[in-house]
């Protein structure tokens, strides 16, 4: 196989974990912690274990892919912003990849994953970007599609997928999939005196 990349680092941080991964060659050494919060505390220490078992440099790294969601909103961010000001320091490139292509990439069983979204629906999409804005409520969607798999398994898809030359990068920037829940303000407003 034909990689883009010689050493990459994927990292992911969309879910209720802490993941990184380095494709090394076309080998895969991976770190993944699981935890609801403190993945802005818990990221480079994460990446550092990762970079240790694979006995690599941050030097070395090439490029950097990073999860861009569907996801947790806040760990979407944390990854980044983290991932950006590595490949800032590196001045290496940095791209995304979302969850639907990291969730069906090796695999041939399926052609859409549905991703859990809030009040008991899925998102759904497809390896080469198309998406769904709406969502569905379908109890049996994680039957009829592929799901987001384990986390060790999420990373490595992510880092395989950013290393396939075949495959298209996304930029590194949040994929949103429907509107904002919050509301903006009226112009209205009093002052307290």
């Amino acid at each position: 196989m034909d990689y883009r990349s010689k050493c990459l680092l994927a990292v992911d941080t969309s879910a209720a974990n802490c993941a990184a991964a380095i494709f090394l060659n076309g080998k895969i050494f991976s770190t993944v912690r699981e935890m609801k919060k403190g993945q802005a505390e818990n990221l480079f220490e994460v990446i550092e274990d990762t970079l240790e078992q694979a006995k690599v440099k941050k030097s070395q790294i090439d490029l950097i892919v990073v999860g861009i969601g569907p996801g947790n909103f806040t760990g979407i961010r944390i990854g980044l912003a983290a991932t950006k000001g590595l490949s800032l320091s590196l001045k290496v490139p940095l791209s995304g990849v979302n969850s639907f292509q990291a969730s069906l990439y090796g695999q041939n069983e399926y052609k859409v994953a549905a991703i859990q979204a809030p009040l008991n629906s899925y998102y759904l999409g497809t390896i080469n970007g198309d998406f769904r804005t709406g969502h569905t409520k379908d109890s049996d969607a994680h039957e009829r599609f592929a799901s987001r798999p384990k986390s060790k398994k999420f990373i490595e898809n992510m880092a395989k997928f950013g290393a396939d030359r075949k495959c298209t990068l996304s930029q590194a920037i949040p994929l949103y999939i429907k509107a904002a829940d919050a509301k903006p303000h009226n112009n209205e407003f009093s002052m307290i005196k």
